[in-house]
């Protein structure tokens, strides 16, 4: 009966413990949607329940509230955040939390093999959409194949956070194996249509097209605009040289023109950047080298401000890059590739 006394007193209880939670990724975008997941031992597996707190962002809705794993959505700013997982049984609990770092408002390294299936990105008009995933972010892209006689276009909105200037927008692409002789590769930002004054104009689009395997020595290899749109009379007008306000300002004169800058084999990548910073001024970058810096979209925004009352700030939509369609359905398809995508909201 003794010795039976000592063995009970002696006995351990089952504790319980969050031994590690765990996310996916190390940095987040504005908006993005992060799995978080415990590792818990002890307890009775069937009575554990969880709770789950943030210092910033939230959760997405109460059905993952009680499980040991959850969908935290990121804050609309940058910063450095906590999320906090309690695990409870039989009058037991056990917290652990991790660091979840906000670093800018939207970036896409191409590191997931879910890249074209429900993480944001969509297609148009291409074929065998792939991404090459590898430990080295440089060597991670996207692919897409033009697979009709309509621009490929790999595209993502710009809705998981507001998206006003100041941004700037970086991109690392190229082409591989066939590209479309003289034809041009299109990178655009699309802005949201105000929903009232609808006989004012708005900046609809800033477009940025390159030609990269022309001869720039003989012909034009790029051509950068931004359109404004009156939707009441379904007006649409390019900034050019010659225009005078309220017609959209020239970037660059000329607005078409020659840099061998822009010329780029099979797989070779170029880095392609533009910014509007706080001022309106709008700026250029071609591999990390300023190229230009314009006061065109400046004084635009600047008449419209002073001649339409109530005249909104351009709002962000969406970012498209187009490639080359089909000259025919029994051409081979250009293919293209995105190596990385990174889009700031400080200019």
């Amino acid at each position: 009966m003794v010795a039976g006394i000592f063995v009970l007193s002696c006995k351990k209880e089952d504790k319980l413990e969050i031994a590690t939670l765990s996310k996916a990724g190390e940095e987040f975008y504005f908006g993005e949607k992060v799995v978080v997941w415990t590792g818990t031992a002890g307890g009775d597996k069937n009575d554990i329940s969880y709770q789950w707190t943030c210092t910033g962002g939230r959760f997405d809705g109460w059905r993952t509230q009680n499980l040991f794993e959850n969908l935290w959505i990121a804050p609309a700013k940058a910063g450095d955040y906590t999320v906090t997982a309690t695990a409870k049984s039989g009058g037991k609990s056990s917290s652990r939390s991790a660091n979840m770092k906000v670093t800018k408002y939207f970036f896409d390294e191409f590191q997931s093999k879910f890249t074209f299936d429900g993480n944001g990105w969509s297609v148009s008009d291409v074929t065998g959409q792939t991404t090459t995933i590898d430990a080295d972010p440089l060597k991670s892209y996207a692919e897409i194949t033009a697979n009709t006689t309509k621009s490929a276009i790999i595209k993502r909105n710009l809705d998981l956070a507001e998206l006003k200037i100041p941004f700037s927008v970086r991109t690392r692409l190229g082409w591989k194996t066939f590209f479309r002789a003289g034809q041009a590769i299109t990178i655009s930002i699309f802005f949201k249509q105000p929903s009232a004054n609808l006989n004012y104009p708005y900046l609809r689009e800033i477009r940025w097209e390159y030609w990269p395997t022309v001869n720039p020595g003989t012909t034009d290899n790029y051509q950068i605009r931004y359109e404004t749109f009156i939707p009441a009379s379904n007006t649409s007008k390019f900034s050019t040289v010659g225009n005078a306000l309220p017609l959209p300002q020239p970037l660059i004169s000329p607005v078409k023109g020659r840099n061998p800058a822009f010329q780029a084999g099979a797989g070779v990548e170029k880095s392609l950047s533009f910014a509007v910073d706080a001022n309106n001024v709008f700026s250029t970058y071609i591999d990390g080298v300023l190229w230009f810096q314009s006061n065109g979209i400046k004084d635009w925004l600047a008449y419209c401000k002073a001649n339409y009352p109530g005249f909104e700030d351009p709002v962000g939509k969406s970012f498209q890059v187009a490639y080359p369609a089909k000259a025919n359905n029994n051409e081979a398809g250009t293919v293209g590739f995105l190596n990385s995508v990174f889009i700031y909201n400080d200019g």
